[in-house]
């Protein structure tokens, strides 16, 4: 220890590294770090679980459980994960992702289940009235296929992109955690989720088998690949609507949506949600502007479901917007909190000091807001255009605060 410096015994008590004593303090340390993206998107997950498996067994189905345990493990491991990168050792980039890629998976997989489950109610087929409209708005949509047909480099290409949507996911993930804009995931995740039911809820009344069985083209585009997510799901949409579903395993779930495309939603999110970032966000925005206009062919919709699926993701952007911009800024926090891993704190207004200031960390930066980190070290919390950075193991978790 050289002159002038004082060891961790003798350190003022807030410079110390904070440790929970008590079990209340540990369990709120830990749920604090598995709160994340929301404690309503757990609560919903849960309602669909719950859902799912009344359904079942009303409708006395067996079910395989190889994959669906598979999941459920994968999601336990995560959370596993995300709890000691948030608690043990602090690694927000981590966390982020396990926390992130856990809660996709907990309501994907439900989700499919909710959305084959609904197609047994069997209401009428809206494919004539989706037909009427897309013609009301001057599209042709065999005549579009026909020129799909007619040139194969431009319909293959439109089908790999409308196939890497799923893909994309994963990239928001990677990257919003890597660059600890946690506020920014948390908010695609909710959205993922919301406009995913809300398409399950729209599709399982508006039910519609697609274009392909409607208006049977005689010219369509020769590959495998530009017309497999057309045309998958109609043996088994068949299949569900005649009540001829008696066991159901993870495997054998398909895609069923029509109306509106949940594939549009997915493009304007994952646009939005990498559009920030240098390099892949330029590249994300064309990306799914082609996965958009391939989404007709190669994923069998008609016009009317791209216009409804592109109308309710900015619906849900602008809500998400207006709910985070009436969201109050945030309090000090308090002096018991466990430090908050390295977080995007996902508010406006600039973040207050957990504690003082230090007394000459800051010398010639005094404008910039600044954090201790629980071990005597400065973190400093950085302005962006949509949310705070801050760098280092710092304050409190504040990445649920964002609404």
């Amino acid at each position: 220890m050289t002159a002038g410096t004082l060891g961790p015994a003798h350190r003022p008590a807030w410079e110390r590294r904070w440790a929970p004593r008590t079990w209340p303090a540990r369990l709120s340390r830990l749920s604090s770090a598995l709160a994340a993206p929301g404690l309503r998107l757990w609560a919903a997950i849960a309602a669909v679980v719950a859902l799912d498996a009344a359904w079942l067994a009303l409708l006395q189905v067996e079910v395989e459980p190889a994959g669906f345990a598979a999941c459920a493990g994968l999601v336990c491991a995560l959370l596993l994960a995300a709890a000691y990168c948030g608690t043990v050792r602090p690694e927000p980039t981590l966390r982020g992702m396990a926390l992130a890629s856990a809660c996709l998976i907990a309501v994907t997989v439900p989700a499919a289940i909710l959305h084959y489950l609904a197609a047994t109610l069997a209401f009428p087929l809206a494919d004539a009235s989706l037909a009427r409209a897309e013609a009301a708005l001057g599209f042709d949509w065999p005549a579009y296929l026909g020129a799909l047909a007619e040139h194969p480099v431009l319909a293959r290409g439109l089908a790999l992109a409308y196939h890497s949507s799923g893909p994309q996911v994963a990239l928001v993930v990677i990257a919003l955690s890597a660059t600890r804009r946690l506020g920014r995931l948390w908010r695609f995740v909710r959205l993922f989720a919301g406009t995913l039911l809300v398409v399950i809820a729209v599709s399982a009344v508006l039910p519609a088998q697609g274009p392909y069985a409607f208006y049977a083209p005689e010219r369509v585009p020769a590959g495998h690949i530009e017309t497999v997510g057309a045309l998958w799901h109609l043996e088994p949409l068949e299949h569900l609507r005649s009540g001829q579903l008696r066991s159901l395993a993870l495997g054998d779930i398909r895609a069923l949506v029509t109306f509106p495309s949940f594939h549009v939603c997915l493009a304007i999110l994952t646009a939005w949600a990498l559009a920030p970032l240098r390099l892949i966000g330029p590249a994300a925005v064309a990306l799914n502007g082609a996965v958009i206009v391939g989404t007709v062919g190669a994923g069998g919709h008609y016009l009317p479901d791209i216009l409804a699926g592109a109308a309710l993701a900015c619906l849900a952007l602008a809500v998400s917007r207006r709910r985070l911009g009436a969201a109050p800024a945030l309090s000090p926090a308090s002096s018991d909190g466990p430090p908050c891993n390295a977080t995007d704190l996902g508010v406006t207004g600039p973040p207050p000091p957990r504690r003082p200031p230090p007394r000459a960390a800051m010398t010639g930066r005094a404008a910039r807001p600044t954090i201790f980190d629980g071990e005597g070290r400065v973190a400093f919390v950085a302005r962006s255009r949509d949310a705070y950075y801050v760098f280092g193991s710092a304050c409190r978790d504040k990445d649920t605060a964002e609404p």
